[in-house]
This record gives structure tokens, C-alpha cells and sequence, in this order.
């Protein structure tokens, strides 16, 4: 059996029954397609949350957040137990603890600038937030500690925020109105862009800590806070001490609950790896849809052509065709037709991909793995729609089939 003859007819099939081929080529197309998207849409984001991970969360950070199980910012908390004196004495009585810091968040709120207003959130950092929330500012000054110390009427605004509220005038001087309390801009935020939690870094405003929990939320507790350690090795230890510590200045008993939560960088990237291939699993399941119902398509479609050339049949194996060669024939006849639309699926899945990205602030990954996945699942589509329209082929009985 000549095996380049074999897929040669095979070729020649495809172009003359057209419409045929394009019935059976369109499901694995479409499938194909969705999975190469699907896949370099997972792979983009994953890469995007790691790289802002890292980008914002040393191996040397740990994050501490008011009430049990929350991993960023909420309104309305239930626990309101954290205080900045928690951050001091995790400074002064753990052992390898370098630097803390505090912060409060206020979300939705108006800032207005002469006849601008826009909505964003606040948040109240320490003047350490240079150092401990690694993110200083591109013009200006930060917050200084009289600042902290005086709850001074300042402000520091992300660079999103200050293109809206004051267009191209030179914000650091404005003064800005948040609620019923005056902010003098000091400074201009460096840009950060999309944070784990989809908000927008660039459009926000910072204010001392201080004049964001008294004067502006009348509160006297904070959200969260970090603390830097010396050793990244520690992390995981200095984690528990936390822990233990925030129990006891808490005067929680055995068996209550934590009032806080304890972040590390190994918990952030094992819950964005677990979403991740959570998501991995589910998405080109959308694909695998729309590739079973091309096998199921396929699979009619070949019987049908089966019974178009019951006398082909018939004459090759009256001239010594054996049954496994029909079997062959009519499956590779399958696989070429699948195999060629899973190119096409690729083709397209790429270029998907790359328009997606030129579009989107998403980015779009395609590896190797992804174009393998597609060319495999066409594979797989093609020899199990091709087996029983194979079988039977190879079953007919010669004399029956030239009768």
C-alpha cells in the first residue's frame, strides 16, 4: 500500500466533493480556533497577574488585612479590630521585621476640580509607602511624617485622575475637593497600571493615612498594612507570628476565629495558580463542544459517503484491495481533512489572538503548547469520527457491492 498514493487521493476527494469537505471542515475549524483563543487569552492573563504580583509583592512582603478571608480591599468590613498600633508593635517585638505600614481605603468617591468631578477611590498610606508598598511618585513629593503626624489636607494623585480632573494644567498646588474636606496636591503618582484586583492604579488618590481615617472617614481603625522583613526565607515563619500576636492584642480565645488574614507571596501565587488552572480546564471545554459536534458531523457525513461508493469499494476489492487497505483509506481520507482544517483553526486562532492584543489591554499569549493542543484535538477529532465510516467500508461485501 503506497501511503503518499493514499493521501494523495485522499487530497483529490477533498477537492472534488467541496462542499462536503467545508461541512466537515468547519466544526474543527471553529473549535480549533476557539482553543488556540482560549488558551492565549489563559496563558496572557496568568502572566499578567504574575508579573503584577511580583511587581507589587516582594518575597520579602507580608500583607496584613482586617477580617478572615478577604485578600483585598472591601467596604463595609465587618472587623474593625486592626489599628495602627498593631503595626507598631509587629515592628517592635518581631524579630527580623525591617519596615510596616498602615492603610484605609474609601472607594467611590467624588473628587471634584472647578467644574470636573470624578468618582474614584482614596487610599490613606503612611509616609513609608515609598519603601513598603513600592510605589512612589513621578513629579512632586510623597507625604512626609507631619504629614502623618498633623492629618495634613494633602494629596498625591495617580496619573489616569489627574489627566481627567485637570487636563493639561500642572496639578501638583490644585487644590481638589473630596466630600467637604480641601486637598492640596502634592504630588503625581508614579504609573502602575491594573492591579491583581482589576482597579485601576492610575485612578486614585493617596492621602496620609491619618486625615483619610479622621477627616474624611471618622474612623479609628485601619483596612490592612504590610510589614517587611530582612530574610526571605523567614516569611512563612514570621507569617505565624503575626498571627499569634494579632490574637493576643486582639484577646481572642481559643477557638475564635482570626480577625485578620496574613498574606504571603507563596499564598497570592498558589490562589492565582489555582485560578488560573481552574480556568485552564473550563475554557477549551467551550472548544471541546464545538469539536464533538464536528466528530459527530464528520461521522455522518463519511457514512454517507460510504454509501455514495459502495461500487468504488466494490471494484477495489474485486482487484485484490484487502479490507484493512479500505479501512485506511477511508479513515486517512478523515484525518487529512481534519488535520488540514486544524491548520486553518490554528491560522485563525493566532491571528485572533494577535487582534485581541493589539485591542485589548489583555495581553494574548499563543505558545507552542496551544498550537500542539489544536493540532492534536483535530487529530483526535478525525480518527474517532473516522472509525466507523471506516469499518464499514471495509466490511461490504465485494459482490454485493457491484451488484
Amino acid at each position: 500500500m503506497n501511503t503518499k498514493l493514499l493521501f494523495a487521493g485522499s487530497a483529490r476527494m477533498m477537492m472534488r466533493y467541496k462542499m462536503r469537505t467545508f461541512f466537515m471542515a468547519i466544526g474543527i475549524v471553529v473549535g480549533v480556533t476557539a482553543l488556540v483563543f482560549m488558551r492565549a487569552m489563559g496563558v496572557g492573563a496568568e502572566r499578567a497577574i504574575m508579573a503584577t504580583v511580583n511587581k507589587t509583592f516582594t518575597t520579602a512582603t507580608i500583607n496584613v488585612v482586617a477580617g478572615g478571608g478577604h485578600l483585598g480591599p472591601r467596604a463595609g468590613g465587618p472587623v474593625t479590630s486592626l489599628r495602627m498600633a498593631d503595626f507598631e508593635a509587629i515592628k517592635n517585638q518581631l524579630d527580623g521585621v525591617v519596615l510596616t505600614g498602615a492603610m484605609q481605603w474609601l472607594p467611590g468617591q467624588d473628587i471634584r476640580y472647578r467644574g470636573n468631578t470624578r468618582q474614584m477611590s482614596i487610599y490613606g498610606y503612611t509616609d513609608q509607602t515609598e519603601a513598603v508598598w513600592l510605589r512612589g511618585v513621578r513629579d512632586g513629593e510623597y507625604f512626609t511624617a507631619a504629614d502623618i503626624d498633623s492629618a495634613a489636607r494633602v494629596a498625591v494623585i495617580g496619573t489616569r485622575a489627574a489627566e481627567a480632573l485637570f487636563g493639561d494644567e500642572d496639578p501638583i498646588g490644585k487644590q481638589i475637593q473630596a466630600g467637604s474636606v480641601p486637598l492640596r496636591i502634592k504630588g503625581v503618582l508614579e504609573l502602575q497600571g491594573i492591579d491583581t484586583h482589576g482597579a485601576d492604579k492610575d485612578d486614585e488618590i493617596h492621602v496620609p493615612v491619618t486625615t483619610l481615617m479622621r477627616r474624611l472617614m471618622n474612623v479609628d481603625h485601619v483596612f490592612a498594612g504590610r510589614v517587611i522583613i530582612d530574610n526571605p526565607d523567614n516569611v512563612e515563619a514570621v507569617g505565624e507570628q503575626i498571627k499569634a500576636l494579632m490574637r493576643e492584642r486582639h484577646s481572642l480565645s481559643e477557638g475564635e476565629p482570626d480577625d485578620v488574614v496574613v498574606i504571603t507571596p507563596k499564598l497570592v501565587q498558589d490562589i492565582v495558580s489555582n485560578a488560573n488552572r481552574v480556568l485552564g480546564r473550563y475554557l477549551p471545554a467551550a472548544a471541546g463542544v464545538a469539536l464533538l459536534v464536528a466528530a459527530i458531523v464528520i461521522a455522518n457525513i463519511m457514512l454517507i459517503a460510504v454509501k455514495e461508493r459502495v461500487p468504488e469499494i466494490g471494484i477495489r476489492k474485486a482487484v485484490g484491495a484487502e479490507s484493512r487497505q479500505i479501512n485506511f483509506q477511508f479513515l486517512t481520507e478523515t484525518v487529512v481533512v481534519a488535520l488540514t482544517a486544524g491548520v486553518f483553526g490554528v491560522g485563525l486562532g493566532i491571528i485572533a489572538a494577535l487582534v485581541y492584543d493589539s485591542l485589548s489591554e489583555v495581553p494574548m499569549v499563543v505558545t507552542p503548547g496551544s498550537v500542539a493542543l489544536g493540532l492534536g484535538a483535530a487529530l483526535v477529532v478525525g480518527i474517532l469520527a473516522g472509525v466507523m465510516p471506516a469499518r464499514q467500508a471495509s466490511a461490504l461485501d465485494p459482490v454485493n457491492a457491484l451488484r
